[in-house]
């Protein structure tokens, strides 16, 4: 897709509230990030019910996705609904403030099982520069970074040209498509002995068209333990 100028405010920070936040998991990507550097603490990803009191204490509102090696859960607790004073927070089941920084790229859910009412809010610097990242086996945490929509297409698995990534190795990307759950396959024309780059297709190996949002998370399943790095060119020019 066609890159188009982004207009950002001085010293490229910004602010942004994502749309409100459905029932269930929702696939999210921080956009925005400290100033001078490409990552950003889970204490700036914050999640705003317009002062309802409606999120907080009891809600199980959580983070899933990729801390070190494993998968991890935080509660969101919402000190006011306790009778105390100060800025709501993220933190473990002890109530302790997590520390957790998220690089550029990186991908998780806020599952919002109690289908409440709320935005989420980060901001930060603008990211300037491309994305590219080692796949690890099974399912990568990723999103848009970026304060523009990019294309699935944009989406690069590269390998070097080694030929692995293709045909037949069950390389899906799965996410909100829509108001459902999507997998597209990733296939190599020339593992079929085509001319071409390679591209995401559907089944019938026809070209997938679907857009993520800014700051739209998802994952890239990564079945076969191949070695390959994501690549995600930045979609604009400041």
């Amino acid at each position: 897709m066609a890159a188009s100028a982004f207009a950002v405010q001085s010293a490229n920070t910004v602010g942004y509230a994502s749309p409100s936040a459905a029932a269930n998991f929702n696939f999210f990507a921080p956009q925005f990030f400290d100033v001078g550097y490409n990552t950003t603490s889970i204490q700036n990803i914050q999640l705003d019910d317009g002062n309802a009191g409606t999120v907080g204490w009891g809600d199980s509102m959580q983070i899933v996705g990729p801390f070190g090696n494993a998968t991890a859960a935080y509660m969101y607790w919402n000190p006011v609904n306790l009778g105390m004073t100060g800025a709501c927070y993220w933190s473990d089941d002890t109530m302790a403030e997590v520390d957790i920084s998220f690089d550029q790229g990186d991908g998780f859910m806020i599952d919002n099982m109690n289908s409440l009412t709320f935005t989420v809010r980060t901001s930060g610097e603008v990211p300037t520069n491309g994305l590219s990242f080692a796949a690890a086996s099974n399912f990568n945490w990723t999103g848009n970074p970026f304060p523009q929509a990019i294309n699935i297409q944009d989406v690069q698995l590269d390998d070097g040209n080694a030929g692995s990534v293709g045909w037949g190795d069950s390389m899906q990307v799965v996410g909100p498509f829509g108001n459902a759950t999507a997998a597209y396959m990733y296939w190599n024309p020339v593992n079929l002995g085509m001319t071409g780059a390679c591209y995401w297709s559907d089944d019938t190996m026809a070209e997938v068209d679907v857009t993520f949002a800014p700051g739209q998370g998802f994952m890239i399943d990564n079945m076969n333990g191949l070695t390959f790095d994501v690549k995600i060119d930045c979609p604009y020019t400041l």
